[in-house]
């Protein structure tokens, strides 16, 4: 059976979100200068995703992929910010795999189900694996867990054992292997009713699964963060971005949702509306057209007089990042 994992936080249910409140809040880096304010400094770090979003992008469009339509509108993302007076208006891509529009999903699932995970009476943190997959089993995989996920609950569900919580896909991806790694993030409250779903998970894919590739612990201050971070790691762990690869993730992934929500849990959208207005604070009331342009460490938005938007900088760990994601 697999251990539980305790963890050094109290497991007090109030205090499993104690700090959803702070993942959105802005971190300011030792960099930046006194005098920005929280809008701007909010578009900086957006610069920084859209730049590294950029490199991204530009490796998987020369795949010539059937995701190519929307790997182009995710490099477009953000590409043009409109002012009209004290608002910024721009054009979001919701795609997966951009950093921008990620960044604002897991804010709002975040803000969205963390009402309902804080009222978890004895939440637990469930990991649920199969063995690994090549590249062209990795779709039917996916929904073959989804699938026995469903019937693991109602199998449970008939021994009077209610799953209440929240599931998430995730996929990895071994580059010495070269296969793929699907697996579930999972909230769930109770230890009974946790341990139960591990044994009929484990009961089901007797050929793929074991106890020790399972994992079970204590849902502590971390568990949100964890859960809601972004459904695959776009780097090996050697540190490179493999385009091939992390298109037939995006590919097997398209129109799947990454989250679902059970056991009366409020199922929340995981969408990112198209078009935002924000206001702009630190620069005088102006009709402005403001274009992204790729200019290294000042990556921003500039006007045609060549006038930067966000005044920003990008760190030189996020250059570096860049570097080798486009070499």
């Amino acid at each position: 059976m697999p251990k539980v994992r305790a963890s050094s936080q109290s497991t007090n249910p109030t205090q499993l979100l104690d700090t959803l409140s702070q993942l959105r809040k802005v971190n300011p880096k030792p960099a930046l200068s006194k005098g920005y304010t929280a809008n701007q400094i909010s578009l900086q770090k957006r610069s920084g995703r859209k730049a590294i979003t950029n490199a991204i992008v530009s490796k998987l469009l020369d795949l010539h992929s059937p995701m190519h339509t929307s790997y182009k509108y995710a490099y477009t993302c953000n590409s043009a910010i409109f002012q009209n007076g004290d608002k910024l208006t721009t054009r979001y891509c919701n795609q997966r795999f951009c950093l921008v529009c990620n960044s604002i999903r897991t804010g709002k699932l975040i803000n969205g189900y963390a009402s309902e995970i804080q009222e978890l009476n004895n939440p637990y943190f469930v990991t649920l694996t199969v063995r690994n997959v090549k590249a062209y089993k990795l779709k039917s995989t996916i929904e073959s867990m989804q699938k026995d996920f469903v019937r693991c609950k109602d199998k449970l569900k008939k021994r009077g054992l209610i799953l209440k919580g929240l599931r998430k896909v995730e996929v990895t991806y071994n580059e010495k292997t070269k296969e793929y790694h699907p697996h579930f993030h999972c909230i769930i409250d109770g230890c009974k009713e946790s341990f139960a779903l591990v044994g009929d998970w484990i009961q089901r894919h007797p050929e793929h699964a074991s106890y020790k590739g399972q994992d079970i612990r204590f849902a502590d201050k971390d568990t949100p963060a964890e859960l809601f971070k972004y459904f695959t790691k776009m780097l090996t762990k050697s540190g490179q971005f493999l385009a091939p690869e992390m298109d037939k993730v995006f590919r097997a992934m398209k129109g799947k949702r990454v989250f679902q929500p059970f056991g009366g849990i409020k199922k929340r959208s995981e969408d990112v509306e198209t078009n935002e207005t924000t206001v702009i604070d630190w620069k005088p009331e102006a009709l402005e057209n403001w274009v992204y342009d790729n200019a290294g460490k000042h990556s921003d938005w500039y006007n045609a007089n060549g006038e930067p938007l966000a005044d920003a900088s990008l760190t030189d760990r996020q250059v570096t990042l860049i570097d080798k994601i486009s070499a």
